[in-house]
């Protein structure tokens, strides 16, 4: 694994000596990304239908389905400050994995009457529902379910007892016997779920998709549906996000020009340093065949000129702490070699996994400087 590594060193990197301009080596590399992702589905025309308003503390909330594809939908929850006029800068907030698929943007935006799980859970990795803070601070927010999370999970309970794979009947007897949303049955559901993301990620890619292409083109069509609006300042708009939405964070300011400033929260790392003993984390992190040509800081440099900050969690046990350092050490040069060093920030805190209030509102700070 390591020669074959060694072989394919990104080549496409800003720091190689035949690239000078920004411009030319974005249009160079910035296709190769999209190539490698692989999901480009033609949409349908751009269009949502209001489910749900509601008024809250501030802010108004509109549950929305984003037109997508013909396939699905993508339900959407948007937070409009209120007493503010428009059009206001937006920000993308992109919900984490953390092996919990029933909720998805629930992470980051609190409900009435929750379950005290969800209310625990959001206390340990958050600290509060940083959607809620940010919409107060002036921004419109939006916090999508991504797949195979919240409204977009795996339907347990309408699996074939009979298909069921041994390894997790045990699991999905628990979730039929218990009633949906109970305790008991978000534990049974996620393991799984939890089971049944590897069998997922394998026919994604039979079809000749990616699993991380379908989320950067999903988070595209919530970028245009923003872009559409018209409280909705589409020259500043950005994107954050903790582990799974900060790798989304990442490849959305990656892919996507409009994107302005973004956050990403313990996901970035050179995937040289992962590949002894970090190669655990879920199958929505691995583009096949994008190595060769762009490691993960690589492609996120593709955001520049816009604002990019990195905050990295020393006490981290996903990520080695040198790939951590030495993803942050090439985008300082990277964002330098462009004369753009004022635009790129990595940060490191002495914490777990996490993206706590502190680190909340060094991103909002960061928004609010830049966008």
């Amino acid at each position: 694994m390591a020669w074959m590594a060694s072989e394919h060193l990104p080549r496409l990197s800003f720091l190689d000596a035949r690239w000078s301009s920004l411009d030319e080596w974005k249009t160079a590399a910035r296709p190769v990304l999209r190539q490698r992702l692989s999901y480009d589905p033609k949409p349908l025309p751009l269009a949502a239908d209001v489910v749900q308003r509601e008024e809250r503390d501030g802010f108004t909330l509109e549950v929305v389905n984003i037109h997508a594809t013909p396939a699905y939908h993508i339900p959407a929850h948007v937070l409009i400050p209120r007493h503010r006029r428009g059009p206001l800068p937006a920000v993308v907030a992109l919900h984490c994995h953390s092996l919990c698929f029933t909720w998805g943007h629930e992470k980051v935006l609190s409900s009435p009457g929750e379950p005290p799980g969800l209310t625990e859970l959001r206390r340990d990795t958050y600290g509060r529902p940083w959607a809620e803070a940010l919409v107060r601070r002036g921004y419109i927010v939006i916090a999508i379910d991504a797949f195979y999370f919240g409204a977009r999970r795996l339907r347990v309970e309408d699996l074939d007892p009979a298909t069921v794979f041994p390894e997790v009947r045990e699991a999905f007897n628990a979730a039929r016997a218990h009633p949906v949303d109970s305790p008991a049955w978000v534990e049974a559901a996620n393991r799984v779920c939890a089971f049944y993301e590897h069998l997922t990620a394998k026919t994604i890619t039979a079809t000749g998709a990616t699993w991380p292409g379908l989320n950067v083109w999903d988070d595209m069509r919530t970028v245009d549906y923003l872009a559409s609006r018209s409280d909705v300042d589409p020259a500043r708009i950005g994107c954050a996000g903790l582990s799974g939405g900060g790798l989304r964070s990442a490849l959305l300011a990656a892919a996507d020009p409009r994107i302005k400033a973004a956050s990403v929260t313990g996901w970035m790392t050179e995937f040289a340093h992962q590949l002894r003993n970090h190669m655990h984390h879920t199958w929505m992190v691995f583009v096949p065949g994008l190595y060769p040509d762009l490691d993960l800081p690589d492609a996120t440099a593709l955001h520049a000129p816009g604002a990019l900050l990195v905050q990295q969690c020393r006490q981290d046990t996903l990520y080695p702490l040198a790939g951590m350092q030495a993803a942050v050490d090439k985008l300082t040069r990277i964002y330098a070699k462009a004369g753009l060093p004022e635009r790129f920030r990595g940060t490191f805190y002495d914490a777990p996994h996490c993206y706590r209030p502190a680190m909340q509102d060094e991103t909002f700070d960061w928004f609010d400087r830049w966008l």
